[in-house]
C-alpha cells in the first residue's frame, strides 16, 4: 500500500541526466532529469489521480473486453489503461489485479500507460509529479524495466514533448512484490502527464498498482548535532 508520507532517498529519485533538455529526433521527447530530494526533506503526496477517466483503476482489478490495438492477445484491457509497442513484439497478459508485460527478444519493448490522450491526466506546469508502479519482474537479458513520466504542452496531441526516465532495473524480484518510484516535475506549458512503465528486453514484468498524482516537499527540521 502507498503511503501517503514519506522520505525519498536520494539515490531513489536522482537520475544521472543534465539539467538542460536535450533535443531528439524521430518524434522522441526532450528528456529531463527526476527531482532531487535532500535526506532532511519529506514528500507529501497529495491525490492519487493517475487518469481522467472516471474509474481510475489504479489496482487494475477491473477488465474489459474490448480487443482493440490496445488489448492483450485475448482481447482483455484494464482500461482506461493498456498496452503498447515500442519496438519488437512483445506479449501482454491482462489478469484481474494483474498485468504481465513479456519479452522475448533482445528487440521487444513494452509498456503499460493510459493510450488515449483525453484519459491521460491533466498536471500544472512546474509543479511536482509522483509516479510508482508496484511490480514483481524477472529480467534475463536487455536494457530493463524503467518507469517513465511523460509532458505533453498545450501544442502536443500524438507525442509528448517532455519525458523523465527512472533508471534500469534489472535482475529478479525474487518472487516479490516491490514498489518503484519516480519524482518529476512538470515543465513550463504542460498540460498532461503521462504514466508509463515499460519492459526493454528479454524478461517478464508484472505490474499490479499505480500511483500518479502531485507532490509538496517539505523541510523537516534537523536533529542536534552535538
Amino acid at each position: 500500500m502507498i503511503k501517503r508520507f514519506f522520505v525519498i532517498v536520494v539515490f531513489f529519485s536522482v537520475l544521472a541526466f543534465s539539467f538542460r533538455p536535450v533535443s531528439v529526433v524521430n518524434e522522441q521527447p526532450f528528456l529531463l532529469s527526476s527531482a532531487r530530494v535532500d535526506d532532511v526533506e519529506e514528500v507529501k503526496l497529495l491525490e492519487n489521480h493517475p487518469t481522467e477517466y472516471a474509474y481510475k483503476n489504479t489496482n487494475l482489478n477491473r477488465l474489459y473486453l474490448m480487443q482493440d490495438e490496445f488489448s492483450d492477445k485475448y482481447g482483455m484491457r484494464p482500461y482506461p489503461w493498456g498496452q503498447e509497442i515500442f519496438g519488437g513484439d512483445p506479449t501482454f497478459e491482462a489478469k484481474e489485479s494483474t498485468f504481465k508485460i513479456k519479452g522475448d527478444s533482445l528487440d521487444d519493448i513494452g509498456v503499460l500507460a493510459v493510450p488515449e490522450y483525453t484519459h491521460k491526466p491533466l498536471v500544472l506546469p512546474e509543479r511536482l509529479y509522483y509516479l510508482s508502479f508496484r511490480i514483481k519482474y524477472d529480467f534475463e537479458e536487455g536494457k530493463g524495466i524503467r518507469l517513465m513520466q511523460q509532458f505533453f504542452i498545450d501544442d502536443d496531441f500524438w507525442y509528448p514533448t517532455f519525458a523523465v526516465f527512472g533508471p534500469y532495473i534489472t535482475g529478479s524480484s525474487d518472487g516479490e512484490w516491490e514498489e518503484v518510484g519516480l519524482l518529476a516535475r512538470a515543465p513550463k506549458r504542460s498540460v498532461r502527464g503521462d504514466p508509463v512503465i515499460l519492459l526493454d528486453g528479454i524478461g517478464e514484468l508484472h505490474v499490479d498498482s499505480v500511483y500518479f498524482g502531485e507532490a509538496t516537499i517539505d523541510e523537516q527540521e534537523r536533529g542536534d548535532p552535538r
